[in-house]
């Protein structure tokens, strides 16, 4: 078993670690480089971007062990890697609830999440939770040296023997940080948030499908009664020089502050219905492992169970570190909202010198603009604009 195991790490780790850190490296870009970045939910899935690669980047020191590369077993490397890989593993846990919280109050609270909900303060809550990691993770600086293993006949990153006494106190302390608190804050606001969610879509559903229906026996029954409206009210507002300009402006501003309502709205819910799958597959890849972990602290172990412990903890192991190159699918997957921005960043160039400006010369083309004054020019160009960008955050 042991066999089968180390042969998975060896081309599995190598592969997690390629991929993974290709996609967290481009949702960084995603979230800092697109219109995402003025969202403050980007701001923690950047960070835990970050933080999901500098585990990889330990987990690859780790790997080079198997090809005769003992980086990760000499002395300063071993404290580094250790103490590196564990505020990793900090940070990636408690960014997720730092936004599962987030999503929280944005969802149960929505007229507080202009005030709380701001990259500023997410900023502050992200280096607060760092500066913990690195207390929090010091002990591991300081207990870590390279030992000799007679069993394995080499030197290996292990823990000092006169400190031997206090690991098993220092896990407890470790799994209750990083996994219990963490954990049942997770799954405890995600049913509340999901259940809102759920509730919501339900409502703007059945909203949905009632406005359709009285919008469609309106229009039938109203339609020439409002064109004549319309050509008496713009006949009677153009006798006055800057009339008709008002009115465009007028008709601009409302359609301009109803779609920003709206395209909020939709990508807010669409946001959080994506945090709630990455957190929830967080929760599910690393579950395993820590009941492992617990499990294995309770019981006296037999011969008899420990072959099946020991595959356990290879399966559980390597769905626990692929929870750190999986998000860049998990967003792509689940998040609408993420995949316009990574079309927007590759083809922004093509899109602002093509697209854009043959669909405005159309437009003015099409709208007859051949006795529009300059000012109303600009000033319809302005509200295409901002609709347009409105467009790209849905």
């Amino acid at each position: 078993m042991e066999m089968i195991g180390s042969i998975l790490s060896f081309y599995y780790v190598p592969i997690l670690v390629c991929t993974g850190s290709i996609g967290n490296i481009l949702s960084v870009f995603v979230f800092f480089k697109t219109k995402l970045r003025k969202l403050s939910s980007s701001v923690y899935l950047a960070a835990l971007a970050i933080s999901d690669t500098c585990f990889l980047f330990g987990l690859f020191a780790q790997w080079l062990n198997f090809v005769d590369v003992h980086i990760y077993n000499r002395d300063f490397f071993c404290q580094f890697f250790t103490y590196f890989s564990s505020l990793a593993c900090f940070c990636s846990a408690w960014f997720v609830v730092a936004f599962t919280v987030e999503r929280f109050i944005a969802v149960m609270y929505p007229l507080r999440r202009q005030t709380m909900c701001t990259v500023r303060r997410a900023k502050i809550v992200l280096f607060g939770l760092t500066l913990m990691g690195c207390l929090h993770c010091t002990p591991f600086w300081i207990l870590s040296t390279p030992v000799y293993s007679p069993k394995l006949e080499t030197t290996i990153c292990d823990i000092k023997s006169e400190y031997k006494e206090y690991i098993t106190l220092l896990n407890y302390w470790d799994t209750i940080i990083i996994f219990a608190v963490p954990f049942t804050t997770i799954a405890i606001l995600n049913t509340f948030t999901g259940c809102t969610v759920w509730k919501f879509a339900t409502v703007r559903r059945s909203l949905t499908m009632q406005k359709m229906k009285t919008q469609l026996t309106r229009d039938a029954l109203t339609s020439s009664t409002y064109r004549i409206t319309s050509l008496k009210r713009q006949k009677s507002t153009c006798s006055h020089p800057s009339g008709q300009n008002n009115v465009s402006r007028l008709n601009c501003d409302i359609t301009r502050k109803s779609r920003r309502r709206k395209i909020t709205n939709s990508s807010q819910l669409k946001v959080t219905k994506m945090l709630l799958v990455v957190s929830t597959v967080f929760v599910c890849l690393n579950l395993p492992s820590y009941i492992l972990r617990i499990k294995t602290f309770l019981e006296t172990q037999t011969s008899a169970n420990e072959k099946t412990t020991v595959v356990l903890q290879y399966i559980f192991q390597l769905l626990f570190i692929t929870n750190f190159g999986i998000n860049f699918v998990l967003y792509c997957v689940s998040g609408q909202n993420f995949r316009k921005a990574v079309l927007s960043m590759f083809q922004r160039v093509s899109h602002r010198d093509g697209t854009t400006q043959v669909t405005v010369s159309e437009y003015y083309r099409n709208s007859g603009a051949t006795g529009m004054s300059t000012r109303r020019r600009m000033m319809t160009q302005h509200c295409w604009n901002e609709i347009h960008e409105m467009h790209l955050l849905k």
